[in-house]
């Protein structure tokens, strides 16, 4: 009799926990199903030359994301409703060997485990923030950084890449858009001209009329 009520009370809260739901998906690159494709490249706008690949221990990424397909969102609509996730260094072991996959040495990162808290089924979202942390510690701070572009991934079968729940052991992404780090642009001088003059404008006609 005792054993029946445990059993029923396990039940009942293994039935509250997969309510509720979390998935999991490894912060990898190098393992992920399209690794040659998602190597770390910088981008423009970033502070570095774009299209050569991430090489330095000194960039550090970290991931964001939401639940639900939000690839339609700009990076800074989604960045308004993510979560920030884990965070891991460029490898400057993986990847130095010649034949490179991708472009040139380097570009890969093995990071932790992704807990996605509320998933049980369906897309998620994900974008990476990163930046060289030698100048500066933050991805605000930095003026070498970038985001790769907005990406989703949906939960999968055993033993193939994709979001698994946690009763299952994690694995790598199963898809990305190939992970370029691209900065916001900087205002050309001929723009911050303009923009200083039609201020100084405004100053001038304030003060007539004043």
């Amino acid at each position: 009799m005792k054993k029946a009520i445990v059993a029923s009370v396990l039940g009942i809260a293994a039935s509250g926990i997969a309510a509720y739901g979390q998935g999991q998906v490894i912060f990898n690159n190098y393992s992920s199903t399209t690794y040659a494709a998602d190597q770390v490249l910088w981008g423009a706008n970033s502070g570095h030359t774009s299209g050569t690949a991430v090489n330095t221990a000194s960039v550090e990424v970290q991931l964001f994301w939401a639940l639900g397909n939000l690839t339609s969102d700009t990076a800074s609509q989604f960045l308004a409703v993510a979560n920030a996730g884990v965070t891991a260094n460029i490898s400057t072991t993986a990847n130095q060997t010649s034949p490179y996959y991708g472009v040139g040495a380097g570009g890969y990162f093995a990071g932790p485990v992704q807990t996605l808290a509320g998933w049980s089924s369906g897309a998620v979202t994900f974008l990476i923030e990163g930046w060289d942390t030698t100048t500066g510690a933050t991805y605000a701070a930095s003026t070498v950084n970038g985001l790769s572009a907005l990406w989703s991934e949906t939960g999968a079968t055993a033993g193939i890449n994709g979001i698994q729940p946690t009763s299952l052991p994690p694995e790598y992404f199963a898809a990305s858009p190939g992970l370029v780090l691209t900065g916001s642009p900087v205002p050309e001088p001929t723009t911050m001209a303009l923009g200083g003059l039609g201020l100084a404008a405004l100053m001038f006609f304030r003060r007539k009329n004043v």
